[in-house]
């Protein structure tokens, strides 16, 4: 926790252990195969060339990299911000931006799955950091390209003190 910092908590999906397993396995193949074809030679009859190989290498070791990132969502409340993070991308809500807040008991009809999704509800931009079957809490912003926001918690009654706190409802 840093010093200032109101509340943190972190939701990890324990299945992308074995999905960044799968695909760290298949990255090291790739590179396996282009190190075997470059320095030992040709792999068949008829081997794919030398940067088919590299290429797939990269290709995966992106892929790696994107997944690698939503492993868990970290939601943080400092005196002055509320920040919901997946790895490197987050989202950033000054208090006096935040209008009025909501607790969403049945997110995973209207969001669904696991990330970050831009959609419209109700005719409204949203912007959602979603966990599977957690509920969400939807802010409504005054400002900025969303009207809406909507992060999932495990802990709804307690995140849902502290905003109305800093909103002061």
């Amino acid at each position: 926790m840093l010093e200032d910092e109101i509340y943190r908590e972190k939701i990890p999906f324990p299945v992308m252990k074995l999905v960044v397993a799968v695909m760290v396995a298949f990255t090291l193949l790739f590179l396996g195969l282009f190190l075997y074809q470059l320095l030992v030679g040709p792999i068949g009859e008829n081997p794919a060339p030398n940067w088919c190989f590299l290429v797939m290498f990269l290709i995966f070791t992106v892929i790696n990299v994107v997944i690698f990132n939503f492993r868990e969502l970290t939601i943080s409340i400092t005196p002055g911000s509320l920040r919901v993070a997946y790895g490197r991308i987050s989202y950033v809500i000054a208090w006096d931006n935040v209008a009025d807040c909501y607790l969403d008991k049945n997110p995973g009809m209207a969001y669904g799955g696991w990330g970050i999704r831009i959609g419209r509800t109700a005719g409204k931009s949203v912007l959602v950091y979603n966990v599977m079957s957690t509920p969400c809490i939807t802010l409504t912003l005054k400002r900025g390209r969303f009207a809406q926001f909507a992060f999932s918690t495990r802990q709804p009654e307690e995140l849902m003190g502290i905003v109305q706190q800093r909103i002061g409802k």
